[in-house]
Formats: structure tokens, sequence, C-alpha cells
């Protein structure tokens, strides 16, 4: 009997240290829980208006002279919002043209190879999909080692009307749990205007 006691209570106590970040949604509430602090959220729109979704109030428009610096590449997010430092940062684009059953995955499985090509000494962290069907968000994250730092990165996908919208979030690896946390909980709130999904 006192092993199965011992294993319990070592249960117990690895249960507890999951729950050391607990998440509580309260989305419509216009807030989420995170590490047991508030995070207010927004409302907010993008891609000329056909996007909506909840995201920090925190996170801002980022700055332009900022943007030249942490986007250098012309093929940047469309709309980019960040903290005030710049150390968080969340982008969306549109990528364009017409989506078939099954081709989402199929472009995350080809951009996963492709970032484990471009960063092999880093592990692609597959989550689990927000929603359901149509609504389905798709996402994956790995750790990029940069000059000063180590950057959590990770990208996020779903169909919408006209296309595909990809979506990033970037922040310190020391910083990854809480909001790759908070992201899980946003990623349901986006919504389309656009469509009326049947």
């Amino acid at each position: 009997m006192e092993p199965i006691y011992a294993e319990n209570i070592i249960r117990a106590r690895n249960a507890a240290k999951e729950d050391e970040c607990v998440i509580e949604n309260h989305s419509e509430k216009g807030y989420i829980i995170v590490k047991y602090e508030k995070m207010e959220l927004d409302e907010r729109e993008f891609l000329n208006g056909q996007i909506v979704m909840l995201i920090p109030k925190l996170l801002q428009p980022m700055p332009e002279d900022l943007i030249q610096i942490k986007y250098p590449n012309p093929e940047r997010p469309e709309w980019i919002v960040s903290d005030e430092e710049g150390k968080v940062s969340l982008g969306i684009s549109l990528e364009k043209g017409e989506i078939e059953n099954g081709d989402i995955e199929e472009i995350v499985n080809i951009l996963k190879k492709e970032m484990q090509r471009m960063y092999p000494a880093s592990k692609i962290e597959i989550e689990n999909p927000v929603g359901e069907g149509k609504e389905k968000v798709y996402w994956f994250s790995l750790d990029i080692p940069l000059i000063d730092d180590i950057c959590c990165h990770v990208m996020f996908f779903r169909e919408v009307k006209g296309g595909l919208l990809m979506g990033t979030l970037d922040c310190s690896k020391d910083e990854k749990k809480m909001w790759k946390d908070a992201l899980r909980q946003i990623l349901g709130t986006i919504k389309d205007r656009y469509e009326k999904y049947e």
C-alpha cells in the first residue's frame, strides 16, 4: 500500500507544478488570466476590416522606425503590433488564393520543414489546433537563436475568405510559456467578417 500512496503524492505534486501557469479564458468578458495575472483585451480589426480579433491591450501598432529594424525584409507582415519596447510582437498577413480541403495542413507541414531546414538546431513544437472546421487555427513554434537572446517564434494559420490568414508571434524564450498560453486563448477569437460559414 505504501508505494501506491507515495505514487499518488508524486502525481499530485507533478499536477500542481503543471498548474503553476493556470489559464482562465474570459475573452468574452474582455480579458484573459495568464500566470494568475489579468491581461486586458481589445477588439482590433485588420486587413481592411476583414478580420476581427481580441488581442492584449499592451500590444499597440509598432512604430515605423522599429518595424524597419525588426522586420527589414520587404515581405514583412501587413499588420504588426508590439509592446512598447518591441520585445513582444504580433504580425498578420493574408496570402490570397483559394483554399481547398486539406490545403492548410499541407501548407503548415511544408512551412515546418522549411523552418527546420533554416534552423536545424531548433526543435519544432507542434500545438493542438484551436477551433473547429473552417475556423480551425493551426500553429507551431520553435526557438530561434539571436545575437543576444533566444526568440520564441510562433506561426499560426487559418482559412478566411479569399485566402489564408498567416500570423506570427515573437517573444523572448523567457516569456515563451506566458505568451503561448495567451495566444492559445486569443486565437479562438479570430472572426472573418467577409465569410458566413455554413
